[in-house]
């Protein structure tokens, strides 16, 4: 096995050379996460629309003038 090569000051090994052909790949995150964060998108957005509903809702119409809430009689 060769010796590592010295640095200029002489302060110990230099650190090896990296290739950026040889650099790992980042293949992101497992499926499992990607779909728990999905579910979780999906449940933030379901969670504000459902409260924006009331907000559309139509209102019920006013009472007739005159008109009692009792039987007629």
């Amino acid at each position: 096995m060769a010796p590592h090569p010295q640095s200029p000051q002489g302060r110990g090994p230099l650190p090896p050379q990296v290739d950026p052909d040889d650099c790992a790949v980042d293949r992101g995150r497992p499926l499992g996460l990607r779909l728990l964060a999905l579910v979780g998108a999906l449940s933030f957005v379901m969670l504000g629309i459902s409260s924006l509903m009331p907000i559309f809702q139509p209102s019920p119409p006013p009472p007739l003038p005159g008109a009692t809430k009792g039987a007629v009689g």
